[in-house]
């Protein structure tokens, strides 16, 4: 059983991983001229954040202590990895061409499996065990929460996977 210090940790360090993640989303839809290609980046920057509201009101349900922790070593070199990559694009100032988008959206895919397969899944069964069992917390409310969040990380890659199409006509006109 994870202890309910670490969960928060675990908690916190998802929270900055969808800020990051959001904040690379928000900066590519600034910087594509392609309007709809924008619009559907903005649908999933917006999900984005709120699940790292989510996460970080949950972490606050379990703990008072907001300190920040190293993340890397909590989760590992795939969690670095993406968070590094992600403030990468979230730094970009020059305009992103179609072409150069394919290969953004193969990142912000590998962005959307890691975070629906990985870390969502593990946390998801560590918080339902730890409250129900340890705390005696009303999980529905969260339990909610956190099935939404797995469900909107789903959508985006289908989200994603549309755009690459959309994109594949617009270069084949």
């Amino acid at each position: 059983m994870v202890a309910r210090e670490d969960l928060a940790k675990y908690l916190y360090c998802s929270a900055i991983f969808e800020e990051e993640v959001a904040k690379a989303y928000q900066k590519v839809l600034e910087k594509v001229s392609e309007r709809e290609v924008a619009y559907l980046l903005e649908y999933i920057a917006k999900d984005s954040f709120k699940h790292a509201a989510a996460f970080k009101a949950l972490a606050a349900r379990l703990t008072h202590q907001t300190d920040r922790c190293d993340c890397g070593e909590m989760l590992g070199e795939a969690w670095v990895k993406t968070v590094e990559e992600a403030k990468r694009y979230a730094a970009r100032e020059d305009e992103v061409t179609l072409s150069e988008l394919e290969g953004i959206l193969q990142e912000f895919e590998s962005y959307e499996g890691y975070a629906g397969e990985e870390y969502l899944t593990i946390l998801y069964t560590e918080v339902v065990k730890l409250l129900t069992n340890e705390y005696n917390f009303d999980l529905e409310d969260y339990k909610t929460v956190l099935e939404w969040i797995i469900e909107d990380e789903k959508r985006h890659i289908q989200i994603l996977a549309f755009i690459k199409s959309r994109i594949a006509e617009q270069k084949a006109a």
